[in-house]
């Protein structure tokens, strides 16, 4: 009886190995393919696209995301330590394809440190990070620090939809960036792009203050927390405290679903105040001016702010507006 069993059972165990053997066979190159895409296409360029702890993987091996991550990661803190001033400061913008394309906001932000008040050389410590591939490749034929931040699974290149989900993505993404720069010892001073320069915002900056933001409405107190904070231009020291209240921030979206960066911080300052004893200093819009509260005495204005318009094309006609009246007051009084 066990006699005439065993031979089927052989036969069973036989069928199962080599149906095992066939699926590893056809499905492994494509994993594999599919994860040499993923490590081919991250980093700040060509020549540091692979760092060394990524090289010396064999290209049959499976990368997990977390040493993806950590590639990313290298890279940037290297653009980070090129780019940053003597005293460990860098600035930092983000865009997209539909803010790179030719003649649109990035072409305006660039211009306006050419045009402003003896600020050009501010651009050898601009960072401007890429969302995607063609905004990457804009930013690296007109740009000197170039960096390109790789979402997984998300298309962050056509403008975006005012708190959908890749606009969240998007505006959530340069916390991040933020926190990490913090931890590589550096400060940061973070522009949106839509934010023409026309003098250096630092002037404005208080040492006193951990945290330093915008306003889209200021109340005349830069310790008054009722202001209404705009993280359009945000200034921060790399202590610990900064980095803590940062993950705080971060985690805190969680609770605010469909919500932007800048929402939740105006929900839980009160709470970053007092669990982490901030200093946060608000600045006028005479000086970080905006749509939202104009005030625009080029005598005092050093940044210009195209909040309060929705839309690129609304923001982009609105600004050139703007900038143009700057170029007449530079000719008529800054001339000498």
């Amino acid at each position: 009886m066990n006699k005439t069993k065993r031979p089927i059972f052989q036969y069973v165990i036989g069928i199962i190995f080599l149906a095992s053997v066939l699926l590893y066979v056809f499905t492994e190159p494509n994993i594999r393919s599919g994860d040499r895409v993923a490590r081919d296409n991250h980093g700040a360029s060509g020549s540091t696209r692979m760092t060394n702890k990524m090289t010396k993987l064999h290209s049959n091996d499976l990368v997990p995301l977390q040493q993806v991550q950590e590639s990313q990661d290298d890279n940037f803190a290297m653009m980070i330590q090129k780019a940053a001033t003597d005293d460990k400061m860098v600035i930092l913008t983000e865009v997209n394809e539909a803010f790179a394309a030719p003649n649109s906001m990035l072409d305006l932000f660039l211009e306006s440190f050419n045009n402003g008040d003896n600020i050009a050389y501010l651009l050898d410590h601009l960072i401007i990070v890429a969302m995607d591939q063609k905004a990457f490749e804009k930013c690296e034929s007109v740009h000197r620090h170039c960096y390109l931040h790789k979402h997984l699974g998300s298309d962050l290149s056509s403008e975006k939809e005012y708190l959908s989900k890749d606009y969240l993505d998007l505006v959530w993404s340069k916390v991040r960036l933020w926190q990490f720069i913090l931890e590589q010892g550096y400060s940061f001073l973070f522009t949106d792009t839509d934010a023409m320069w026309f003098r250096n915002p630092l002037r404005h900056i208080s040492m006193y203050a951990d945290l330093t933001l915008a306003t889209d409405v200021f109340y005349g107190n830069p310790e008054d927390h009722n202001n209404m904070p705009n993280t359009g231009l945000v200034f921060a020291k790399p202590t610990k405290k900064n980095i803590e209240m940062l993950k705080y921030w971060r985690e805190a979206r969680k609770r605010f679903p469909a919500t932007n960066e800048q929402t939740v911080y105006d929900k839980i300052k009160h709470e970053l105040v007092s669990k982490f004893d901030l200093k946060v200093q608000y600045v006028s819009t005479a000086y970080w001016g905006n749509f939202c509260q104009p005030q625009k005495d080029f005598n005092k204005l050093s940044t210009f702010h195209a909040c309060c318009r929705s839309g690129l094309a609304i923001k982009l006609a609105h600004i050139k507006s703007v900038i143009e009246e700057w170029k007449m007051y530079k000719t008529m009084y800054l001339k000498n």
